[in-house]
């Protein structure tokens, strides 16, 4: 189910199948899917990679390629219109 979702572009259910993977031992797959869905702006995601980095399976340029995805996403999410609006 979660992978159908997923590559129908389902955020949470690629994050969840990075989840099941780790819960295997399946570090690079499980990274692979957190990287999907941190560069489509999951925060959990990017905090699964952080978790997985600091025991040590996961490279330090993984987890920077994360937050890096994951700033981008964010950042391309922004629109002046939601922020003025935010701001009234």
């Amino acid at each position: 189910l979660y992978e159908k979702a997923a590559m129908q572009g389902h955020v949470e259910s690629r994050n969840n199948l990075g989840c099941i993977e780790a819960e295997k031992g399946n570090y690079e797959r499980a990274l692979r899917h957190f990287l999907i869905s941190a560069k489509l702006g999951d925060k959990e995601s990017v905090e699964n990679i952080k978790k997985i980095f600091m025991r040590g399976q996961a490279t330090k340029e993984q987890y920077a390629e994360a937050l890096k995805g994951y700033q981008d996403a964010i950042e391309e999410m922004k629109s002046h219109d939601r922020d003025e609006a935010k701001a009234k």
